[in-house]
């Protein structure tokens, strides 16, 4: 059968066309690989040197164990918060020591030990460095690798390494893991009528511990307040907020920087300022991190507390948890935590108005009533207080900066 000339005309020009589409879509494919390139110019040569493992490598690789453990690493390595939880990953809760770490200088450093946890009647003291996992090394593991690694079933055993932050004298702790309920804050009420508000870390629930020791005094007169956030780890930002909004009656509470914006973050209107001006010490320490580094900066920024101890740690970052299309989360730091005025913490650290250094570097087991008579930055907070003299005015930093 012949062909008539309008079906050739018209099967050429749908070939024409398809050919045409699919030169377009490669085009457009290398196009899209181009500006990628130009984008990240270590994609290419990452796919290279992929190849060259799958194809060179003594051993056969799990290319995507390699891929998921390379992604942890590369976002780890951008500040001892980000990290990335992959879909797979299970989000129940298991057994632990209750040990809060952060990394700094390359070795994992513990922060404090939560309350009740097995790590609290430990050996383990704030300020040491986790060497070895049962005999492994911990060199190369990212900090959500570590903490992992530290999880397990309830009652499995664990010993740890460990050595102190002024020697590399080693030592052995052997913990069982558990799971139980932690006291971010207690308090107790002085006979002087000073207040001690210890807080290890800014769960949810920190600010309603702190109007019930505020309730404590009743009709009786508050002489001071002491907020004790040594060795604390940071955590909500919120709770912080709160806290600060019982003390700031005006002004920010603090300054939220991501990239070349600038936010004043004010007063929680709903929260009722104290009646009363009372002198106000926060106790910070080396191991006083993130959101605790905030609110020492927050108090002391508006003139309301004087600090007492050591520089503090020097991590000011807030995070979000941004999920991507296959479930997996990206926990990232955004933005950057500044003083009320826009006083820079991150990397620097807040230095004490007056230093005192501890006696020893275990702090946080100190009974709260007993007085803490060998705390040496606790005996020195309640004289701050006991001998009061109003804090000088300094006129604030980088204010025109925050919009």
């Amino acid at each position: 059968m012949r062909v008539k000339p309008f079906v050739r005309w018209a099967i050429a020009v749908v070939a024409g066309l398809g050919v045409l589409t699919f030169c377009l879509s490669q085009a457009e494919r290398a196009a899209r690989i181009s500006e990628l390139e130009a984008s990240f110019p270590y994609l290419s040569t990452l796919v290279r040197t992929l190849r060259t493992i799958d194809e060179f490598y003594v051993d056969e690789v799990d290319m995507g164990k390699l891929l998921r453990h390379g992604t942890k690493r590369l976002v780890s390595s951008l500040d001892a918060r980000s990290t990335v939880v992959f879909a797979d990953e299970g989000r129940q809760p298991q057994a632990d020591l209750g040990l809060n770490i952060m990394l700094k200088g390359g070795a994992f450093v513990v922060i404090s030990c939560e309350s009740d946890s097995p790590s609290a009647a430990s050996q383990i003291a704030p300020g040491e460095r986790i060497a070895a996992i049962d005999g492994h090394s911990v060199g190369g593991l990212t900090l959500d690798e570590l903490r992992r690694n530290l999880q397990g079933d309830p009652q499995s055993e664990v010993t740890l390494t460990v050595y102190g932050p002024n020697d590399f004298k080693m030592k052995h702790a052997k913990l069982q893991r558990q799971i139980y309920a932690s006291f971010p804050a207690d308090y107790a009420v002085g006979e002087d009528g000073i207040l001690h508000f210890r807080v290890r870390r800014f769960a949810d629930g920190v600010f309603k511990t702190f109007k019930e020791a505020l309730s404590q005094f009743g009709a009786s007169r508050l002489k001071g307040i002491i907020i004790d956030v040594r060795d604390n780890i940071g955590g909500s930002i919120e709770e912080v907020k709160d806290i600060c909004s019982r003390f700031v009656r005006s002004g920010p509470i603090f300054v939220q920087s991501s990239g070349s914006n600038m936010k004043k973050v004010a007063r929680d209107s709903s929260v009722v300022a104290m009646r009363e001006v009372v002198p106000v010490v926060v106790i910070v320490n080396e191991r006083t991190v993130g959101e605790a580094e905030v609110l020492a900066a927050c108090l002391r920024g508006h003139r309301i507390a004087r600090l007492v101890g050591k520089k503090t740690f020097g991590f000011a970052l807030g995070t979000d948890c941004i999920a991507t299309t296959d479930g997996t989360r990206v926990i990232l730091s955004t933005s950057e935590y500044l003083g009320p005025f826009g006083q820079k913490v991150h990397n620097l650290g807040l230095e004490p108005d007056i230093t005192v250094p501890a006696e020893r570097d275990t702090l946080v087991r100190h009974s709260l009533s007993g007085g803490g008579d060998d705390d040496r930055q606790l005996q020195k907070a309640r004289e701050a207080i006991l001998n009061w003299t109003p804090i000088e005015e300094a006129p604030p930093a980088a204010e025109k900066d925050a919009a």
